[in-house]
């Protein structure tokens, strides 16, 4: 069956044979998995109820809010734990890989045409042509580049990368020989974000693909991978989307690097854990995936959802919706988690992981509507619900708190002693008292916590690669005890920030979009006090009035203050570049390494000048010939066409661009006829009846040439 076969909209051929029908019964896998995660929540929260009853001899008001809250936070704290159990237990099964089902000679059919993507938005320019570069260079060694074609989608609003932008793109076309191979186009109208951009990509130009990879400004992914990707999409038809496990690399911040080092480390292990349950009903984390263009463009356009935003409106968090989508039209989604040829960047420092969490949290907010959405499959909701409390632990580990300082503050206003009562595990152990009691839960907890940790040293001691991929041994060591250190002090930090983001999201304050900070530029003083003052405050009233109530609640709440009292320094350390060793990871991609290399040695897309830098993209545009040339040949000839813009031209050649707004420059340079009417004006009119601004400009120009 090939793709034409489903442009009616039509579902696939349910007489094909699923083509991610597990060895192990699909029924039985999810009943071990989630069978296991519930008998660790319920037995866990058991024993914290249990305790509590033998504590203050029954359970009533606090104590039943208490174990509630306990219930929910260690319900997801055994989910992760069984991800990372059945990940450790069943990874090395290659009947679990998704490239075991690919043949030598399933790389070597004649392939579908396919289109990879990279939706840009104010982003880095050299960058994000580097990426591209880097990709179409990795693809043009496997010998297969004639079956794919690039897409760079603006969305950028600045005019400086709007010019930047189409500027690189010829010049990457120019050295790579690759004109009609690579394109460039930029929406006038920034609808819908990037959803919107694939959106209107699918619309325009999705009839000519097969296939599509979207990649995101800063994915970067081999050649061979992709060609396995669109290998298995050829070999099973049903199959509408795949997404990679795309790996963190080019940190150079300490958070940068401990996150790299986790995802790097500990990131193979939980998602084969999560495609052991989840088989052809996967996710899309919205990059590095590859997506066949029918199903997609017949059943994953975005519903509106009720009401007004935050929570209503236009979906912010749109590739688990589209996944959720595909899966209704049954198409498989798939994880392509055993691929290791996908990658992508991270924010580098506390503050710009926290503005990147703020926007996660209101869009997966927002599917809290899906989950009662009629036809959606229960793996579907399952995800959805997931990413739902990952941002929601944080508010209730916060209550949770608050909650276990209320009820020990009451039990000491009492003045008595504990004096326990038998409890319901005392039949079993009966020397149990309650202080063995206490240890004993305690550390159940950090076993849970801790053992993906330990899973992953035992992986690092069985597999030589692994070792050699982090430097040792001792590497791998050193790097456990640094992360474990650096996460346990910044997530106090971030349940802070997580309750204020709910708090904003409930009083109807809509989060804005912007582009994400690249690199390690480094957090100021002055912005870590000003994000970070209010929770060193609460920190040190939480200490204080900790240590009011009893020094050895203190003691114990200690981690948690510890990190809130420290979170200024915290984050302005952690956001700094290191090349500490103990994070190390030696990456044999050659892809990342010629990129780092080529940024190194880059030059501006766009020659830049500081006599130019308030308006130097539409100046250049307007003066320099060679932009001139490429800027006007990418403007569709009839996207101004009944709209007179010349009286805006006029002001802009006579008064320069100052005069004019953002929005009235915009609309010049959409008219190819304007901007090529304003270059021949500039260089044909007299220097001396030219505007100041252009005869600063031209005289600048005159001077670099």
């Amino acid at each position: 069956m090939d793709t034409e076969s489903h442009s009616n909209g039509e579902t696939p051929n349910g007489a094909i044979a699923s083509a991610s029908k597990p060895r192990m019964g699909l029924a039985f896998r999810r009943l071990l998995f989630f069978g296991t995660a519930a008998f660790l929540s319920c037995f866990g929260t058991l024993f914290f109820g249990d305790l509590l009853h033998r504590i203050y001899g029954s359970l009533t008001g606090v104590a039943i809010v208490l174990m509630v809250l306990f219930w929910i936070l260690f319900s997801l704290l055994s989910l992760g734990f069984t991800h990372a159990l059945f990940g450790f237990l069943f990874a090395p099964f290659r009947g679990l890989n998704i490239t075991s089902r690919l043949k030598p000679e399933d790389l070597q059919v004649q392939f579908d045409r396919t289109a990879i993507v990279f939706p840009v938005y104010n982003e880095p320019i050299d960058r994000v042509f580097e990426g591209v570069r880097a990709v179409y260079l990795s693809l043009q060694r496997t010998g297969r580049i004639a079956d794919f074609e690039f897409f760079i989608l603006s969305d950028s609003t600045s005019i400086d990368h709007w010019v930047g932008e189409e500027f690189q793109w010829a010049k990457i076309c120019r050295e790579l020989e690759a004109f009609g191979r690579i394109f460039y186009r930029r929406r006038a109208l920034n609808l819908n974000k990037k959803s919107g951009n694939i959106a209107d990509f699918c619309r325009t130009w999705g009839g000519r693909y097969s296939h599509m990879i979207v990649m995101d400004a800063d994915s970067v992914m081999q050649g061979p991978d992709i060609i396995k990707l669109v290998a298995l999409m050829q070999k099973f038809p049903r199959i509408g989307l795949i997404q990679t496990a795309p790996r963190v690399v080019g940190a150079t911040s300490l958070i940068g690097k401990v996150q790299q080092f986790a995802n790097g480390l500990y990131g193979p292990m939980f998602t084969a854990g999560l495609n052991f349950w989840q088989n052809s009903e996967g996710n899309y984390w919205g990059h590095n995936a590859i997506i066949r263009v029918t199903p997609f463009t017949d059943y994953c356009d975005l519903p509106d959802l009720p009401g007004k935003e935050p929570f209503g409106g236009k979906i912010l968090s749109h590739d688990f919706v589209e996944a959720a989508l595909m899966r209704k039209a049954e198409w498989e989604v798939w994880l392509a988690w055993d691929l290791e040829g996908s990658f992508e960047e991270s924010p580098q420092s506390i503050l710009e992981l926290a503005q990147r969490d703020r926007r996660w949290l209101q869009g997966n907010l927002q599917h809290t509507w899906l989950l009662f959405a009629k036809g959606l499959h229960p793996a579907n909701k399952m995800h959805l619900a997931m990413g739902i409390l990952g941002y929601l632990a944080s508010p209730l580990w916060f209550a949770f708190l608050v909650v276990s300082m209320i009820l020990f503050y009451k039990y000491k206003q009492t003045g008595l002693s504990i004096i326990p009562v038998e409890g319901l595990f005392n039949q079993w152990i009966p020397a149990l008292s309650v202080s063995n009691h206490e240890i004993l839960l305690f550390t159940g907890t950090m076993f849970v916590l801790f053992a993906p940790k330990a899973f992953v040293l035992v992986q690092a001691m069985i597999s030589l690669r692994l070792r050699k991929g982090f430097g040792g041994l001792i590497s791998i060591l050193s790097g456990v005890v640094i992360e474990t250190i650096v996460s346990t002090l910044a997530a106090p930090i971030f349940m802070l920030f997580h309750c204020k983001f709910l708090i904003w999201a409930l009083l109807g304050k809509s989060v804005t979009w912007d582009a994400q900070v690249r690199g390690s530029a480094g957090t100021s003083w002055k912005s870590a006090v000003k994000s970070h003052a209010s929770h060193c405050l609460i920190g040190s009233v939480w200490a204080l009035l900790a240590l009011w109530i009893d020094f050895s609640l203190f003691l114990w709440m200690l981690p948690v203050l510890a990190g809130l009292i420290l979170s200024i320094p915290i984050s302005v350390y952690t956001s700094r570049a290191t090349s500490t060793d103990f994070l190390a990871q030696s990456d044999p991609a050659w892809e990342l390494e010629e990129i780092e290399q080529r940024l190194r040695n880059a030059t501006p897309p766009i020659p830049s000048s500081e006599e130019l830098a308030p308006y130097e993209g539409i100046s250049r545009a307007i003066v320099d010939p060679y932009v001139n040339a490429v800027h006007v040949t990418l403007q569709d000839a009839h996207s101004s066409k009944g709209e007179d813009f010349s009286g805006l031209a006029e002001r802009l050649a006579t008064l320069g661009p100052e005069n004019l707004t953002k929005d009235e420059t915009k609309s010049v340079m959409t008219s190819a006829d304007l901007m090529l009417n304003l270059h021949r004006r500039i260089w044909t009119t007299p220097f001396a009846e030219l505007a100041p601004w252009w005869r600063h400009v031209v005289t600048g120009y005159r001077r670099a040439a």
